[in-house]
């Protein structure tokens, strides 16, 4: 059970987010002793409860590789009670991969965890649909800023705290004209931000905010350049609403935005603690951007942080600025002081050549983070916590370096980071695609004693390019028992390293 917060306005502190793997109970289906069993709950959390609903595995795209030397032997699942499934004949005390979809976890636990926090209601239905046709009858705006460019120009934003319901409004028909404080019977879609969009039910009081979100410019950076940043400066909390994403009819917004709540936070924030490291991240990199963001969490950060909410501040600089930002800075916030704020700080860093691939252009990159709940972020300077991966090789050669792999298996190996204790490293493998449609990034987790990764038959596709990523992860996050539940867990440190691009044979 979870315990309820005073809100952050008051200034008084949350307690400490406890790390809980609730790991399934032992199923006489499923012997430990000889088998794996893989249990997935949405653990739905509404306020100060939790409620877990099982799901379904067994039409789930899972599958599991026992290591064997520099082989693999395949297990395929086998459903058991309560929606979960068996591997069965799984040697005791084996190192093995759970394949998820593309997604690969190293583990050895004979109980695996694949559930995931999600916000709302426990009896959320969840649609098919990822977007939404919605009609717009708004008055209250502030003067629309139409730009060519969606950073430079006005947003509105879709946010629930009763489902997880947070959209982005896009404008396929007509933009909204440059100045406007209305629109009145304007076309829009929503875009899911947050996966599925879930069915509103306006009797169990499911209610939409209608954020509009503006650039405000205020100040220098430490080059000179203009300081701006991006916040949350009208609202409207329209009534409770039942909807269904089908297509048809739209989702009608309707009402006034207001002025919202102001709220202030002094970063401490040297951006040359960040780019000292480029060389780690890549020998060739260049800074690509840093980005600092606030974003609201619901309820509280006692589970830590759940879900996608969307933004009420996001502060964008352009690569190259290395120079101490420390000042205060204010922004909007429509919601509860119960609601959490979580704070985000980045450094993005991309390769200096581009690769292209048919007519596709791509830069390959690699990130340094720092994410906590905003109160905790800026009460000291905000500086790495682990540092990038070092030595980076594939197949033992300089992983900088552009080839022709000899196999869709190459090794993949790096050494323990400068700074920082990793707990954990995820290892991504990225396919650069002439189409939009080309396979999408295969990710494996491993424990942090394994310093080497090398992916089974058919998890790298023949004939394709790629580039690798090995990120450190000095958080909470225990992907090798219960990674959905473990991610959310505050506070969040990585660190990434990125090669050059490789072709497999």
């Amino acid at each position: 059970m979870l315990v309820p917060t005073c809100a952050t306005w008051l200034g008084c502190a949350e307690p400490e987010p406890t790390v809980r793997a609730e790991l399934p109970a032992e199923n006489p289906e499923c012997p430990a002793s000889s088998a794996v069993l893989v249990k997935a709950d949405t653990r739905f959390h509404s306020g100060a409860r939790v409620t877990a609903v099982p799901q379904d595995l067994s039409g789930r795209d899972l599958e599991l590789f026992i290591l064997q030397g520099s082989g693999f032997e395949r297990r395929a699942p086998v459903a058991v009670s309560d929606g979960s499934v068996c591997f069965r004949d799984v040697p005791e005390g084996a190192d093995y991969y759970l394949r998820s979809d593309t997604t690969y976890y190293l583990g050895h636990t004979r109980r695996f965890d694949l559930g995931v926090n999600r916000n709302g209601r426990p009896d959320t239905v969840t649609s098919d649909a990822i977007q939404t046709p919605v009609r717009l009858d708004l008055t209250g705006l502030q003067p629309w800023r139409a730009h060519e460019t969606s950073a430079e120009g006005s947003l509105l934003e879709v946010v629930s705290g009763e489902v997880a319901w947070t959209a982005g409004l896009t404008f396929p028909a007509a933009q909204p004209v440059a100045g406007a404080t209305q629109m009145q019977g304007m076309e829009a879609q929503a875009w899911s931000l947050d996966g599925r969009l879930p069915v509103l039910e306006g009797e169990k009081g499911d209610r939409l905010y209608v954020n509009q979100l503006d650039l405000v410019e205020d100040g220098r950076l430490p080059s000179g350049a203009p300081l701006k940043y991006r916040t949350v400066v009208g609202s409207l909390h329209a009534p409770a609403v039942s909807f269904t994403p089908d297509g048809d009819p739209a989702l009608v917004l309707s009402g006034e935005l207001k002025a919202v709540r102001q709220a202030s936070f002094s970063p401490q924030w040297p951006l040359s603690a960040f780019t000292r490291w480029g060389p780690e991240v890549n020998p060739d990199a260049q800074a690509g951007e840093a980005r600092f963001d606030v974003m609201p969490a619901t309820f509280s950060l006692t589970a830590g942080r759940v879900g996608y909410q969307g933004e009420l501040f996001t502060l964008e600089v352009p690569g190259g600025e290395d120079g101490d930002i420390a000042r205060r800075f204010t922004y909007g916030n429509p919601y509860p002081g119960s609601w959490g704020l979580v704070g985000s700080a980045s450094y993005t860093f991309v390769s200096p050549t581009p690769v292209i691939v048919g007519k596709r252009i791509h830069r390959p990159s690699g990130s340094m983070l720092v994410m906590d709940r905003l109160s905790s972020l800026t009460a000291h300077a905000i500086v790495p916590v682990i540092t990038p991966p070092r030595l980076l090789r594939i197949d033992g050669m300089d992983a900088a370096t552009v080839r022709t792999v000899t196999s869709t298996q190459p090794v993949v190996s790096w050494r323990s980071p400068f700074e920082g204790v990793p707990g954990s490293y995820q290892v991504e493998f990225i396919k650069l695609g002439a189409e939009a449609t080309d396979s999408p990034t295969v990710s494996f987790f491993v424990t942090s004693d394994r310093q080497q990764v090398s992916p089974p038959p058919g998890a790298l596709e023949a004939g394709s390019t790629y580039y690798v990523r090995v990120t450190a992860d000095g958080s909470s996050f225990t992907p090798w028992q219960a990674p959905g539940a473990t991610a959310d867990v505050l506070p969040v440190y990585k660190a990434a390293t990125f090669s050059a691009a490789f072709t497999t044979p």
